[in-house]
């Protein structure tokens, strides 16, 4: 008779912020991974800006993580993310507005407003103290069977080492780019610290390549002009369970970059979404008061049978086609796939 899975908790540690620089944590490798939790914490204080510069938004904080990766055996990116994009893939995926995402006055009041603006903004008594959360999954969210795509971190799984690896931003990315920090721009009156735990399953009876990969990783395209044939085209040989889009020009995510979007193979057409509409019904189907502005879900397994995701094998090719509009100066669509793949393992005693 097969054991129950047992779940296990734990804190991995925290890193440290160091601007521009890298920092790495060696993860676990003794039980099945679902998931690793994110807690980044900050009390910034900024000079004033020459221009207004609000920030992304009430998660600017993110943006001091510049991406997360999850490396297996040396060099292979199972996991390659920015921790804005994460936060807002938590809200989309689990319904929800991110609740404890939150900022905190010196005096310990919740506040909304000063931070936006280009004000100065003191250090001492009247620095803001930031919090944000976020989780990274390996068991497929939304799903019938979420453990199907648990990574198996012990010698079943193939994995001789797995690693958490973070590239820091800077502090002023957490300004949008017509913020001028020529008076001093922005600093820390405490560091930023990012704390990681995990969620795990003791599965003595998992079997070597028992679970599917989980992939996640960005696609970045620059919008150059108006462009109602705008592609990319993706690698084939695996299955897409779901599209995240995001689009955004000059540090601002807006509404008005993206038109219509369809995923095809050569003449078979799986989605084709009036974009305005797309979020209309990703804001009914997720539960959400509003969808995050820039954003955008394309799902195939809205019933939770993975069996429902595109599968490329023996397809020519898979192609994302949007009928863009260009807005401001830098203006750029980043793609999210959800990507799932069986890789052959061999078990390593």
């Amino acid at each position: 008779m097969n054991a129950v899975k047992k779940l296990h908790e734990r804190d991995l540690g925290s890193l440290n912020f160091t601007a521009g620089q890298t920092s790495t944590l060696e993860l676990p490798r003794n039980y099945s991974l679902d998931r690793l939790k994110f807690r980044l914490t900050a009390t910034l204080f900024r000079a004033a800006g020459a221009t207004a510069g609000a920030p992304m938004d009430l998660g600017s904080i993110a943006q001091l993580v510049d991406k997360i990766e999850i490396r297996k055996n040396g060099r292979e990116v199972l996991k390659a993310i920015d921790f804005e994009t994460l936060c807002r893939a938590c809200e989309i995926r689990y319904g929800t507005p991110m609740t404890n995402r939150r900022i905190i006055s010196g005096s310990g009041a919740a506040v909304t407003t000063e931070w936006d603006g280009f004000v100065a903004v003191t250090t001492g008594a009247n620095a803001i103290e930031f919090e944000l959360t976020a989780w990274l999954d390996f068991g497929m969210p939304n799903s019938i069977r979420r453990n199907d795509s648990l990574l198996d971190t012990t010698w079943r799984g193939g994995i001789t080492t797995l690693d958490l690896v973070i590239t820091w931003g800077q502090y002023d990315d957490v300004m949008t780019s017509a913020y001028d920090p020529a008076a001093g721009g922005v600093d820390a009156d405490v560091a930023p610290v990012l704390q990681v735990s995990t969620d795990e399953y003791i599965d003595p009876d998992a079997q070597p390549g028992e679970y599917i990969e989980f992939r996640e990783y960005g696609i970045r395209k620059v919008v150059t002009a108006d462009n109602p044939k705008f592609q990319h085209r993706f690698n084939i040989g695996n299955r897409f369970r779901s599209f995240i889009i995001k689009t955004h020009s000059d540090d601002v995510q807006r509404n008005d970059i993206l038109n219509n979007v369809k995923i095809m193979s050569g003449s078979d057409v799986y989605k084709n979404r009036n974009a305005v509409q797309l979020r209309q019904e990703n804001k009914g189907e997720l539960g959400l008061e509003t969808m995050p502005t820039g954003y955008y879900l394309l799902e195939f397994c809205k019933d939770g049978h993975l069996s429902r995701a595109v599968n490329t094998v023996g397809l020519s090719d898979l192609t994302c086609e949007m009928d863009v509009s260009l807005q401001g100066t830098t203006c750029i669509i980043e793609i999210f796939p959800a990507e799932l793949v069986r890789v052959p393992v061999t078990a390593i005693r």
